[in-house]
């Protein structure tokens, strides 16, 4: 008989709250307005499917891990970030350019097709 893959439970922030999901999924198992009620809950998910428990800071980096299976080969470190936070580098001023150009294109063609 196959073994039963047993997906990581991850910790993860979103937007102003917290969200639980199986690692690889899109679908969101649960969200939470704080981290430890998500901990909690993920905490509870991972020792009934006997998995390990991932837990992301704000940032994106894995803060913590907790495994409730019997894995012969846990993870190494350095730990992988999953989920990266993106950060914009564009500046206000390039943004204020860019959006005044738009609107000179579209302020030149209605004129044009008047």
């Amino acid at each position: 008989m196959p073994k039963k893959i047993v997906k990581n439970i991850h910790v993860i922030p979103h937007n102003n709250g917290w969200i639980v999901r199986r690692e690889g999924e899109n679908r969101l198992i649960s969200t939470h307005d704080t981290k430890q009620e998500a901990e909690k809950f993920a905490r509870r998910i991972a020792r009934n499917t006997r998995s390990e428990l991932v837990i992301h800071n704000r940032d994106g980096r894995i803060s913590s891990r907790d495994s409730y299976s019997t894995d012969p080969l846990p993870p190494r470190e350095p730990r992988e970030v999953l989920f990266p936070v993106l950060e914009s580098k564009t500046d206000e001023q390039t943004i204020r350019k860019a959006v005044k150009k738009v609107i000179q294109e579209a302020q030149s063609k209605a004129a044009n097709s008047s």
